[in-house]
């Protein structure tokens, strides 16, 4: 089913872009969220546990869906400017002309800068980081208020009220490891226990609330144990070390498999 998902997401992905490009370049107003979200689950249909809503009360293909999104942002090839709307780049006018078969332009995605390539894509790319702290936000906003049921389970149990496949396929294991020291296992430890996310299948976010003191960190999350497949700045495998500069206490780490996001956020529950 995840692989279902999976493919959906990506032809879901392509509605997207082409419900965007409908709209002329210098027209005044954007389009909004919920219609262009809506305008490519209405083209592309939820099927089976898609349609399943999760404890944030969004079916999880529609989370899919928007988690999804921020790939086409951190590629260059959508803008979200908020309440403004959305838009389409240059360069993703370019990826569905160059790509017009859904395999392609995924894989593309997937390695971009793809279409259009070199300085064009980095001169209309935002911010990673922003990309990167929007899809999160999102999911974060989606939850607020939703207590997570218990499963007596951590570390991406499988028992418990969620006990269906997630939408995306996940690792068996994702850690936070970096220059933390004894606070989580170790300088840069991919497989201390200390550093290790549960898996919330209410949202489908990967978390790790940890006791830091002040400091300035480095950070990476690594997968299933070692550094073989790992992200770092900007959500890139293999990417520059994330600097983390922290006033002390109890901090949140999130991080989202779907897009390999991670955002940190102080814990202000107790």
């Amino acid at each position: 089913m995840a692989k279902n998902t999976v493919a959906n997401t990506a032809l879901r992905l392509r509605a997207v872009l082409e419900i965007l490009a409908r709209e002329e370049p210098a027209a005044p107003t954007k389009v909004s969220r919920d219609e262009v979200l809506q305008g490519a689950l209405a083209r592309v249909p939820l099927q089976d546990r898609e349609a399943e809503v999760l404890a944030s009360g969004v079916a999880r293909g529609e989370r899919a869906l928007t988690t999804a999104t921020a790939k086409l942002v951190k590629a260059g090839w959508i803008i979200k400017q908020g309440r403004a709307g959305w838009s389409i780049t240059a360069q993703g006018r370019k990826a569905l002309t160059e790509f017009p078969e859904t395999d392609r332009l995924i894989a593309a995605l997937d390695g971009a800068p793809a279409a259009g390539g070199g300085a064009d894509v980095e001169a209309v790319r935002p911010d990673p980081a922003a990309a990167t702290e929007e899809v999160l936000e999102e999911a974060v906003a989606a939850a607020a208020g939703v207590a997570a049921p218990e499963t007596g389970e951590a570390h991406g149990a499988h028992a418990g009220a969620f006990p269906q496949e997630p939408s995306f396929p996940q690792p068996d294991a994702v850690v936070i490891a970096g220059s933390f020291g004894d606070a989580l296992g170790g300088d840069w430890n991919p497989a201390a226990e200390q550093g290790r996310l549960s898996f919330d299948r209410s949202d489908e976010l990967w978390k790790l609330t940890v006791d830091l003191p002040a400091g300035s960190y480095e950070f990476k999350v690594a997968l299933d144990g070692s550094w073989t497949e790992n992200y770092g700045q900007g959500a890139f495998r293999d990417g520059a070390n994330i600097e983390l500069h922290h006033d002390g206490g109890p901090l949140t780490f999130l991080y989202d498999h779907a897009t390999h996001a991670v955002v940190t956020k102080p814990d202000t529950s107790g």
